[in-house]
Order: structure tokens, then C-alpha cells, then sequence
């Protein structure tokens, strides 16, 4: 399998995105990559404020 994050993704991410990184490498999101029967369950967490963005296309 392949998992992708779309240009479509990534401007939902920005427009979602309020929190400065507070890792040396700039690093602030964990992907999750979720394989079903009827498709890819894509969501992003904020390991700085915990918050999570369903990025799923359908």
C-alpha cells in the first residue's frame, strides 16, 4: 500500500494548523494511516496540543 498525503491534504492542514513546534526538528504531527474495506482512514495529530484532523477523502 501507499500512503499519500494529497496538495488538496496538506492546505487542510495548514488552514487547521495553530500551534508553533516545540521539537528541535521542527516535528509536531503524528499520521495515522488506517486501511478499511471501503477505503483510507487519514487522520493527523497535533503532539503539541492533542487535537486531531479527520483528513479521510472519500
Amino acid at each position: 500500500m501507499i500512503f499519500e498525503i494529497t496538495k488538496t491534504m496538506e492546505q487542510k492542514i495548514d488552514e487547521w494548523d495553530k500551534c508553533k513546534a516545540i521539537d528541535a526538528t521542527g516535528a509536531k504531527f503524528a499520521y495515522t494511516f488506517i486501511p478499511t474495506g471501503i477505503g483510507l482512514v487519514i487522520k493527523v495529530k497535533c503532539d503539541c496540543c492533542c487535537r486531531v484532523l479527520d483528513i479521510t477523502e472519500w
